[in-house]
């Protein structure tokens, strides 16, 4: 915080010295004038007195913020500069002239994008009821309304009232998961982690896994085709109220 006291007393002491100044003749009349208007104008600014300063933000806390910004902008290259492993005393996190020069790792976003792509299964989009009454699928799929609340599928623009056709409401994200399971059966150690509760009940009668429990064995005893393969595995599902 800037100390207004101080200045208001430097400021008084300049006044009386261009006063000075101006009497004995030291500068012309004209520049010694202009100079009195500036000083009385940092004074009145200095007591938040003219209208211009004193609408404007605290000096203080205009200084403390670029002094902030000027930190994380100094952390930011400090971190940059961080070696690539403890040891490493040539090369920083952001070196990418390391590798040899026949390396293929790729040298740009979109390529990088472009081969992770092919690991995606992606996912299918389902129109929905903008209040959740229902999926526009199977019997539903090409109903312009919602059979239940009556209200439409497609948005509405709000100033022309117009409806753009073809632009739902709301959409569902469905992830399929037959995909993504065998995609896990495909790794060793993840389709043993699947088959776990296969061979690992408890045998001390302590519940240490749902495996452990009545419901798991009621189950069994009701589905006794689906209990027998190791490989079929348990949904569990949670609700939110």
């Amino acid at each position: 915080m800037l100390d207004l006291q101080q200045d208001k007393c430097s400021l008084n002491k300049l006044v009386l010295v261009s006063s000075w100044r101006t009497n004995y003749g030291v500068e012309g009349e004209t520049k010694s004038s202009q100079r009195n208007d500036e000083i009385v104008g940092l004074y009145k600014a200095a007591g938040f007195l003219d209208e211009e300063f004193g609408n404007t933000a605290d000096f203080g806390e205009i200084a403390e913020g670029e002094d902030k910004k000027e930190d994380e902008f100094l952390a930011k290259i400090a971190d940059a500069e961080t070696p690539l492993y403890p040891t490493c005393v040539n090369h920083s996190k952001l070196c990418d002239w390391m590798l040899p020069a026949d390396n293929v790792l790729h040298t740009s976003l979109y390529e990088v994008k472009k081969f992770l792509k092919s690991f995606d299964m992606g996912y299918e989009k389902i129109h929905a009821c903008v209040n959740d009454c229902c999926l526009f699928r199977k019997k539903y799929k090409k109903l312009e309304n919602c059979p239940k609340c009556k209200v439409s599928r497609w948005k509405t623009n709000i100033h022309t009232g117009e409806v753009k056709q073809g632009v739902p409401q709301k959409v569902l994200r469905y992830f399929p998961i037959i995909p993504r399971l065998k995609r896990m059966f495909r790794s060793e150690d993840m389709a043993r982690d699947l088959r776990w509760h296969f061979t690992n009940k408890s045998i001390d009668g302590k519940l240490r896994h749902p495996v452990d429990s009545v419901t798991w064995d009621q189950m069994n005893a009701k589905y006794p085709s689906f209990a027998s393969e190791e490989r079929n595995v348990r949904l569990g599902l949670s609700i939110w109220l």
